[in-house]
């Protein structure tokens, strides 16, 4: 069954009278950009908003059309599943795809990606998603992720920690990077524990008691946040009484399906405000809208927006409408202001530099009394006064 679903957004309505300029322009056939993943029901108004907005500016000299398919394959679905819907938006014409957000999913399309040289945008996090059409705005980075972790860690004290880690592809990186930077930064691991989704209260309960009685100053948890979603992991430290200080990945941002959950929980977050462009994104929304952004405050909207008006960009810059000219388009962008992260981040790519996101794009945030908080920027511990006598 084909779920691609066209819309074409900026044509105006019959009973509008058009000028010879305006008559031409509908004579153009849109550009169409592709949409991969079921997330982008949620935040279809961000990324029109950014579309629309650069139409109103002039920086678009056609109409766009958005095509949509909602199943990205891995992990819900099959690596099959997503390909075959990577290709079907090639099929119909897309010159830029943006999506496969998922660290499995984008794993899986690289090869098909390269291949077709019809660009992937994703917002996944993985060094294994890499070529020369595939791009990286990140909700998140495997390798960043541990080095904020272990700056937290150093800076407040905790020399010996514990690690839960669900085990996926996505984990298994996680963990390379974090021991690597454990190692620089003389910090110890006190326990490691593996653990699946399907796992009961009962059980992750069992394990989180063999990482509590190791003694560990805290908690980490390296990995995708289905089990923090579902409660799996609040019911199973209320079930053993244990509170301890505890960090996560930008699993954190799975706060936008409800706080309650993730209590406690220090993660690496990309929503600050302290970022006027953020702010301002907010106040255009409501603008245009009248509401505001699905569960705001938070950071997905903006990163929405930001891979929507980085695709904007690429079309303005790229020297022909093809697959290998929005390629080209994206690779010429520089400094380009984001809504993401804190106040210094900003886009940029160039030959053999496909991860956009620059500065302070990754910080921290706390959910505290059901509110997130930012709990603030990266702060680099500097290693080479690290205490290694022990």
């Amino acid at each position: 069954m084909n779920d691609t679903t066209t819309t074409a957004r900026n044509t105006p309505s019959n009973d509008v009278t058009l000028s010879a300029a305006e008559h031409r322009w509908l004579k153009l056939e849109p550009i169409k950009v592709g949409w991969h993943g079921s997330e982008w029901k949620g935040f279809e108004r961000e990324i029109r908003m950014a579309f629309d907005e650069a139409t109103e500016q002039g920086l678009l000299d056609r109409r766009y059309e958005f095509l949509f398919e909602y199943d990205a394959g891995l992990p819900q679905g099959t690596a099959q599943a997503g390909i075959r819907s990577y290709e079907r938006l090639v099929e119909a014409g897309c010159i830029a795809v943006v999506g496969a957000n998922y660290t499995d999913s984008a794993m899986a399309l690289a090869e098909t990606v390269n291949s077709a040289k019809v660009p992937l945008l994703s917002m996944c996090g993985t060094d294994a998603f890499h070529g020369d059409y595939c791009f990286r705005l990140g909700n998140g980075d495997v390798g960043c992720e541990p080095v904020l972790i272990t700056a937290w860690l150093r800076r407040n004290g905790f020399e010996r920690c514990a690690v839960l880690a669900p085990w996926t592809p996505i984990s298994e990186e996680y963990f390379r990077f974090f021991r690597q930077e454990c190692r620089r930064l003389d910090l110890s691991i006190a326990a490691v524990e593996n653990t699946h989704p399907l796992i009961s209260v009962e059980a992750l309960a069992a394990k989180l008691s063999i990482l509590r009685d190791a003694n560990a100053d805290a908690l980490v948890w390296l990995g995708y946040g289905g089990m923090v979603v579902d409660k799996t992991v609040q019911r199973a430290l209320e079930l053993i009484d244990w509170d301890p200080p505890r960090i996560m990945t930008t699993a954190f941002m799975q706060y936008i399906w409800g706080m309650e959950q993730l209590e406690g929980w220090v993660g690496i977050d990309q929503w600050c405000p302290d970022n006027p462009r953020m702010r301002a994104f907010h106040e255009r929304f409501v603008a245009r809208y009248g509401v505001d952004p699905v569960m705001w405050p938070n950071a997905i909207p903006g990163l929405a927006y930001d891979m929507a008006q980085t695709m904007v960009e690429a079309i303005f810059r790229a020297p022909i409408l093809t697959g290998p000219g929005i390629k080209t388009g994206l690779e010429r962008i520089r400094f380009l202001p984001a809504c993401t992260g804190g106040p210094n981040t900003h886009i940029a790519g160039g030959p053999y530099d496909h991860q956009m996101f620059k500065g302070d794009w990754l910080h921290y945030g706390r959910v505290r009394n059901g509110q997130l908080e930012f709990a603030g920027l990266f702060v680099a511990v500097d290693s080479l006064t690290a205490d290694r006598s022990s």
